[in-house]
């Protein structure tokens, strides 16, 4: 084998040359409209795991596309053993992308790829196919390059957007054949200022959808009006009074196990915070933040859990007129979770707690639609450390350690059945409008972000 260093010369150099092709890859993967929660979009989702394993075959790795369940999406599974002695990196990513609505808000249709201004637009261009493919692409080269240094493990799921279980029962189950030294999530971005990021926790995520049954059937709202339980009246109450107007969560015993942050944390926060205020506010073209009195916009996106309701349903909502009272009405609210909140415990809380916000002559009900414990996750071990100064010969930036607020609902999973360290990150940039209308990924981050694994799996080699 060359040594290490020129095999990572030779596979950025490598790379470097096929920037084009690249890119060309990652277009023609976003063409493929695999949506995991619309049934009708399976064998799209199907087909985008039969593109991925067709290019991991084409490297020799050991590939399989994994049915862990019935009528589940299947995991992308390939291997290679070709580096005896030298450690196992297990890399992790998702094919499954988000719903695309509102469809009108986009300036392109989100699986034709439009390349505006040195970005690529497309649902999935930075959640999380163009982070995923610079994975994958980083390999290619090195195998190109004479093979990579280490030994690799990919695993690539289709049911990130869904809390799916096929993945984490795949871990479970064969966890102990699963031997790793390190695991790369790479399903994250940058910071606001550019600054390249390494998650030291993710919040965990309970999703909900709260249903409200009222009368038999839709009545007349002249006749019955004033008489008739209104449903949509009272999930509307019911969604309003979870949160108070100094945006404290009121679900009884929801922060007693907060754990909250470090002192070093909060002084960093604290210099930061204001030109973090400044940027979300770029970034959302929202005209004000909200969230919990005497907290920092950091703590808030970070280490404090929230609730939000993500949509309502009831009633006759097309145009014109149709005055009824409603029979049912249903809401989907999520929370997202912090070390130590147990989400079945919130959950048990949520339950009793919004039952006895209703009114007489309607009944709530709660469903589970998926959740995930947080995560804490340290930074100080050798592939954090190697992953630091990848970043900085890619990007010529510093790494910044961060808490996420988003989830990514197996890195647990990893934890416990590989116990092996997490690493947590990504290129997508901070504006990139995941899971909004036009999402989009900044190219030369895709680029940079190819080279950076390359030098981060070179960086591993012992």
């Amino acid at each position: 084998m060359a040594t290490t260093q020129s095999l990572n010369d030779a596979a950025i150099s490598l790379a470097r040359s096929r920037r084009k092709a690249d890119l060309t890859d990652l277009i023609e993967e976003l063409r493929i409209p695999s949506i995991s929660t619309l049934p009708e979009r399976r064998e799209d989702c199907l087909r985008n795991a039969r593109w991925l394993r067709d290019r991991f075959s084409a490297m020799d790795m050991k590939t399989e596309i994994v049915d862990v369940r019935e009528g589940g999406l299947p995991v992308v599974s390939a291997e290679w053993n070709g580096r005896p002695g030298q450690p196992y990196l297990t890399i992790y990513g998702h094919y499954d992308v988000q719903p695309v609505d509102p469809v009108e808000e986009w300036k392109s249709p989100p699986f034709e790829p439009a390349i505006r201004g040195g970005h690529v637009y497309a649902r999935g261009a930075a959640d999380n196919k163009g982070n995923h493919l610079a994975t994958v692409k980083a390999v290619e080269h090195l195998f190109a390059s004479g093979g990579p240094p280490i030994n690799l493990r990919f695993l690539i799921e289709g049911e990130e957007e869904i809390t799916g279980p096929s993945l984490p029962q795949f871990l479970r189950e064969r966890g102990s054949g699963l031997k790793s030294d390190a695991v790369l999530i790479w399903d994250s971005g940058m910071d606001e200022e550019g600054h390249p990021t390494l998650a030291t926790a993710l919040r965990g995520i309970l999703y909900t959808e709260l249903r409200a049954k009222g009368p038999a059937v839709d009545l007349h709202s002249g006749t019955f009006g004033g008489v008739a339980p209104n449903p949509v009246n009272t999930l509307a109450r019911v969604v309003g009074e979870l949160k108070d107007r100094h945006g404290h969560v009121t679900i009884p015993g929801f922060y007693d196990v907060v754990r909250e942050p470090s002192a070093e944390e909060l002084v960093e926060w604290r210099k930061k915070d204001a030109r973090y205020i400044q940027d979300v506010l770029q970034i959302t073209g929202a005209k004000a933040l909200e969230g919990e009195d005497g907290q920092l916009a950091l703590a808030r996106t970070g280490s404090r859990p929230t609730l939000d309701a993500n949509g309502f349903i009831g009633g006759f909502t097309g145009k014109g007129a149709k005055t009824v009272i409603p029979a049912e009405a249903s809401a989907k609210v999520s929370m997202r979770l912090v070390p130590d909140q147990d989400w079945k415990s919130i959950l048990a809380a949520f339950e009793k707690h919004a039952r006895s916000l209703s009114t007489p002559g309607v009944e709530i009900s709660v469903e589970v639609i998926g959740a995930a414990p947080p995560v804490l996750c340290s930074v100080d071990h050798d592939a954090a450390r190697a992953l630091r100064v990848a970043y900085k010969a890619a990007f010529g930036k510093d790494t910044t350690p961060i808490r996420v607020g988003g989830s990514i609902p197996v890195a647990l999973d990893f934890q416990e059945a590989l116990g092996a360290p997490l690493v947590i990150s990504g290129i997508a940039q901070a504006d990139c409008a995941i899971h909004s209308p036009n999402e989009h990924l900044l190219i030369d981050n895709y680029h940079r972000g190819i080279e950076a694994v390359i030098r981060f799996i070179c960086g591993l080699a012992a």
